[in-house]
């Protein structure tokens, strides 16, 4: 089981130095959350309702010290997908907003970043592409 914060493979992903090795700091850190994140950011059928990434409050949290981590953000990720049917029909966008900037809020500013990128469909992580992640994962995500 792999403990580290996704923000952190991420960034050891960025100093890789060529394809295998950054597919290797992928399949090493091989994790739930990292999926989650990596399926959310390039599957072509799940499609998030949030239009544009909401202000929110960016303390500095030590790391590991802060109030949630992805794998809990993730359990709520559904809320924002569109057309999931277990959104409750009367949850409102107000209140989606509101439970995002918690999600947020309550993880540390990297990972929260990392969040709001898998929702608008971009990491900002140069390399980091569809075929990468289908040769890293394979049948992770659909073949086009």
């Amino acid at each position: 089981m792999n403990n580290r914060n996704i923000y952190e493979i991420f960034e050891e992903f960025k100093k890789a130095k060529n394809r295998t090795d950054r597919i290797n700091v992928l399949r090493s850190n091989d994790s739930y959350a990292l999926r989650q994140v990596l399926l959310g950011t390039f599957h072509p059928d799940i499609q998030f309702t949030m239009s544009k990434a909401p202000e929110f409050r960016r303390e500095k949290i030590p790391a590991g010290l802060s109030y949630s981590h992805m794998t809990s953000a993730l359990d709520r990720v559904y809320l924002f997908t569109k057309d999931n049917p277990r959104i409750p029909p009367t949850l409102t966008d107000k209140r989606k907003m509101e439970i995002l900037l918690q999600i947020l809020e309550s993880l540390e500013e990297p990972e929260a970043d990392v969040f709001l990128g898998m929702l608008q469909k971009d990491l900002k992580i140069p390399y980091l592409t569809l075929a990468i992640v289908n040769e890293t994962f394979p049948g992770l995500l659909p073949q086009s």
